[in-house]
């Protein structure tokens, strides 16, 4: 595990990610284009989308490949959900959404393919403690936010016409957000994530995410904007240091623990 995670923060290897969605039909366009964030009208290699609610925040998320028949979407979480995400929009639309055995494959320097196997790939067990380091956030945890909060306001494609969420999108469009996220380092033990950040006695924010990792215990955070980097805040009866994104790597190797 620590040789994998060694060589995808070096940037080599690939992760593979089983279970993309086909949407085909002569609707899918139409469709998709009323519920994700991009305009697919332009695509013409992989492109991530996020699909909101109605309130603007994060419901699912997938990278989008164009398909002869349609376009091949491979989630960010589960398939089981993305595909219930979209099912719930279908109404007369002419559409189907049929699962496939394909792979998202995920390269350590960014590039993302659709393949046939998995075979090679990383462990599936290391891509949470590598994207935790490379500052990458899981779906579950952006979920329920706003792109803005989250850096994920590239993958909002501006003047792109209605889709679900797009008026609060409007709405927001050069406008401050009040959260960000954040890194988080133990100073002691601590419960599991999700709790509450305090500062004073005061919520300041709150843990998606904490894990054990040959760095020390790392987690990533919601927090408001005016929280300094450095700070030392409280929550699930453990203490952290609020850091930046990502994690510096002359860090990981400084800090890493003996075992």
């Amino acid at each position: 595990m620590e040789e994998a995670l060694e060589k995808a923060l070096a940037g080599e290897g690939y992760f593979a990610f089983p279970g993309l969605l086909l949407v085909r039909g002569p609707d899918a366009l139409s469709f998709l284009q009323g519920q994700s964030t991009r305009d697919l009208r332009r695509l013409s290699g992989p492109m991530g989308a996020l699909f909101l609610n109605h309130r603007g925040q994060i419901e699912e998320a997938a990278t989008v490949f164009p398909h002869p028949e349609g376009f091949l979407l491979a989630p960010w979480g589960s398939l089981e959900g993305l595909r219930a995400r979209l099912k719930r929009y279908l109404v007369f639309d002419r559409v189907e959404l049929l699962e496939l055995p394909l792979y998202r494959r995920l390269h350590a320097h960014g590039r993302e393919e659709v393949a046939e196997s998995g075979e090679g790939a990383h462990p599936a067990g290391v891509y949470p403690l590598y994207a935790l380091l490379k500052g990458l956030p899981l779906l579950s945890d952006i979920r329920g936010e706003l792109p803005q909060s989250v850096g994920l306001l590239p993958l909002v494609d501006p003047g792109k016409g209605c889709y679900l969420g797009q008026e609060i999108m409007a709405r927001l469009e050069g406008k401050e957000v009040h959260h960000r996220l954040v890194g988080l380092r133990g100073l002691s033990p601590s419960q599991e994530a999700p709790f509450d950040l305090l500062l004073e006695g005061r919520k300041v924010g709150e843990a998606k995410r904490v894990m054990e990792t040959p760095f020390g215990v790392l987690g990533l955070a919601m927090a408001r904007k005016e929280l300094p980097l450095g700070e030392a805040v409280e929550g699930g009866g453990g203490r952290f240091l609020v850091e930046p994104l990502p994690f510096e790597e002359a860090a990981w190797s400084g800090r890493r623990s003996s075992g």
